[in-house]
């Protein structure tokens, strides 16, 4: 009995959907290409709740005849090659065959065109995958695709799709980038009946950056226009001074394709090196020109990942293109980039010293140095607490990525009590660090502390963002009950977002509020910071927090990142305004700021761990120290 089974059509074209169309964001991505393919000087997309009931692109490019709309939904039915060859030799941006078939195959499409010689368009209705009509109609030049109903069909694809906020996120975030690279284009977008974005189309990429992304992020840009060994690198790189916090907006095309490449990001890492600190992200626009037998865009599904035939070259390329661009003066000197602050160890009494003021204090960096990785390397008592949590991966993810939700969501009441109900009944370890007596600071992120027998190291941020967590998260009753835990700003802080951002605040402008930011729009991407929330003791701030617009843009890119589900909003936003409202690495406080801190951290609930998951503090005993130093064995 045979069991292998040839498919007919429609399922196969359901199954290549499903390798072809992950969610909204790739509807719109394939039929972008397909106009910007088509010549077009003008797209606009248009989609409501999130992509999923319908997405509408149109354009005014060349426009197909009623023979090549027809066939344009047959699989592997394309323009852009002839053969195999052809795949290694692109210039165009949509050439799979099949992307039409595969939006078919999963939603309710219609597709109008018209060239400029017709008399009239051509109408072409798909439901379900089938074909339901076909009949010319009145049109203007150009191509109007209908997608609607998305995954209706198919439940299974349906189901992992995120909420409508978020995939209106990915779809803005990906208008963005292909907007930048096509400045001769005009894109408008349109989210729910209303535009949120228009670019000049003047083929001015400044221009369109700051259509996008606004007037102080365009002006923070420098120009790059490099050369090396056949290579081409253009666009822009940000000024030092200018970063955000995680790589959103690090754009990397090749030869007018968007891409990821570890190459790439690597280089942008190395020229930056210097210059910017751990952690922060400059902008970046990447436009690397290369032979196109140079390049293998097939090695991605989606084609977001390339192969290049040499990376060192890119790599190099890419490395000199932006120290160049960023770094060299008129003169043609390279400027001194920027040092990253040095570990300072501070004294009993609150006073500190460089260890790199003096050669002579070599020895001091290498004895310190010795006794982290001493320290490093023992077992932490708490180790039983800490298989009790898991510790959140932090690893940075363009915006468009699409994270995984866990398989079980708490519901917004569940994730309250995770952070009010108390989770940890072991008070030892805690009760004997408050008991303890301070000895000072190490590298200015540590503070280290002594009892009879043991030694304490306390990540003074780490703790500082667990006391805060609590605070805020204990707070919300009072909040939306008419509580006044929040800061009035004096001056009210003006920020300008880009369309992804702006999407997402006011999708969550209710969340935001709930909590105790008051933001107003004042313009089609422009937000008006009136109050930040801020913790209802006063010692808990120990330091003033950073310029409320920076720490409001840090955490709209943390929750953009990680946010996946309404009830996840709240708690991410706790989570994250915790950890940007808390003392840094390096930042340096007294010892009156340290001990109050150690004692707000024993009132919490879990003095154990940070609100991500980490470890706020460690102990190590006499004796262990003595089998390292062999005075035991």
């Amino acid at each position: 009995m045979s069991r292998i089974n040839v498919l007919d059509q429609k399922t196969a074209n359901a199954i290549k959907a499903g390798e072809v169309i992950e969610r909204p964001v790739s509807v719109v991505k394939e039929l972008v290409d397909n106009s910007v393919d088509a010549g077009a000087t003008s797209v606009t997309i248009e989609f409501q709740n999130g992509g999923i009931s319908l997405i509408r692109v149109s354009d005014n490019g060349i426009g197909m005849d009623k023979e090549d709309a027809l066939k344009s939904f047959l699989i592997h039915a394309t323009s852009k090659i002839k053969s195999a060859d052809d795949i290694y030799d692109l210039t165009t941006q949509g050439f799979r065959g099949e992307a039409l078939a595969s939006i078919a195959a999963c939603s309710d499409v219609t597709l109008v065109t018209k060239q400029a010689d017709m008399d009239a368009g051509v109408l072409i209705e798909y439901k379900d995958g089938e074909l339901l009509r076909q009949c010319e109609t009145s049109a203007d030049k150009g191509t109007v695709v209908c997608v609607e109903n998305l995954f209706a069909n198919m439940p299974a694809r349906y189901k992992f799709l995120k909420r409508d906020a978020t995939e209106s996120m990915y779809i803005c975030a990906l208008v963005e980038k292909l907007a930048v690279i096509n400045p001769h284009i005009t894109f408008k977008l349109i989210k729910d009946g209303k535009q949120i974005m228009s670019t000049p189309g003047n083929g001015n990429m400044r221009d369109a950056i700051y259509a996008i992304y606004g007037k102080e992020t365009a002006s923070n840009l420098v120009q790059i226009d490099y050369e090396l060994n056949g290579l081409k690198l253009k666009g822009f790189a940000g000024k030092p001074s200018f970063v955000r916090g995680n790589r959103s907006m690090q754009y990397v095309y090749v030869n007018d394709r968007p891409i990821k490449s570890a190459t790439v990001t690597a280089a942008v890492d190395e020229a930056y090196k210097a210059s910017v600190m751990k952690h922060k992200y400059p902008i970046c626009v990447l436009c690397i020109y290369i032979p196109a037998g140079g390049v293998d865009v097939n090695v991605h599904p989606q084609k977001a990942e390339v192969k290049f035939s040499d990376d060192s070259a890119i790599f190099r390329l890419t490395l000199h293109g932006i120290r160049n661009a960023v770094f060299e003066q008129k003169n043609g000197n390279v400027s001194e980039p920027v040092q990253e602050a040095q570990p300072v160890i501070h004294n009993t009494t609150g006073n500190a010293k460089s260890l790199r003021e003096k050669p002579a204090a070599r020895s001091e960096i290498k004895a310190a140095d010795n006794l982290l990785k001493i320290l490093s390397e023992f077992k932490p008592d708490i180790s039983k607490i800490e298989k009790e949590t898991e510790v959140k991966d932090e690893t940075e993810a363009p915006v468009v990525e699409v994270l995984e939700e866990p398989s079980d969501k708490p519901s917004e009441e569940a994730a309250e009590e995770l952070i009010t109900e108390p989770r940890v009944e072991d008070r030892e370890l805690i009760d004997e660090l408050l008991s303890s007596e301070f000895v000072g600071f190490l590298f200015a992120t540590y503070i280290i502390m002594q009892s009879d027998e043991a030694v304490f190291l306390v990540d003074q941020h780490a703790a500082h963002e667990r006391v805060l967590y609590e605070r805020f998260g204990s707070r919300r009753k009072d909040i939306k009950e008419g509580g006044r835990d929040i800061e009035t700003l004096l001056i009210p802080q003006i920020l300008d977002l880009s369309t992804s951002d702006m999407s997402f605040v006011t999708d969550n402008l209710d969340r935001f509020k709930e909590f105790g930011f008051d933001i107003d729009l004042v313009g089609e991407r422009q937000i008006a910071l009136r109050a930040i929330p801020v913790a209802t003791k006063a010692e808990d701030r120990l330091k003033s927090m950073s310029k409320p617009s920076v720490m409001f843009t840090q955490i709209l890119d943390d929750l953009k990142r990680e946010t996946s589900s309404t009830s996840h909003v709240w708690t991410s936003l706790i989570q994250t305004t915790a950890c940007k409202a808390a003392i840094k690495a390096h930042d340096r406080i007294t010892k009156e700021e340290a001990l109050s801190l150690i004692s707000q951290l024993h009132e919490c609930n879990d003095p154990y761990h940070c609100a991500h998951g980490r470890p706020t503090f460690f102990k190590t005993s006499e004796t262990e120290l003595e089998k390292r130093f062999k005075r035991i064995v």
